[in-house]
């Protein structure tokens, strides 16, 4: 899944206690105003390839199947293997 920033629904941060530094990261890369399609989530590790806050990902995040055509296609758009 290519996003900018973790897709939370509304209340959802509030719900999963969410630390404002954490929101902080992703309000921060919504006021730049990046060209969101380019970069990878705020909270993803490039390094290790993974979430840095797996345990507060959104639901979002979590219904994303691994291996599914949306999954390859996204990991092709960054040079992972598929």
């Amino acid at each position: 899944m290519r996003t900018p920033v973790p897709p939370f629904e509304p209340g959802e941060e509030a719900a999963k206690d969410v630390p404002d530094a954490l929101l902080q990261l992703i309000r921060a890369r919504i006021a730049a105003d990046e060209h969101f399609d380019l970069v990878a989530c705020v909270w993803f590790d490039e390094t290790l390839r993974v979430c840095r806050h797996y345990d507060l990902r959104p639901d979002a995040c979590r219904r994303f199947e691994v291996s599914s055509d949306p999954c390859r296609m996204s990991r092709w758009d960054v040079g992972i293997d598929v």
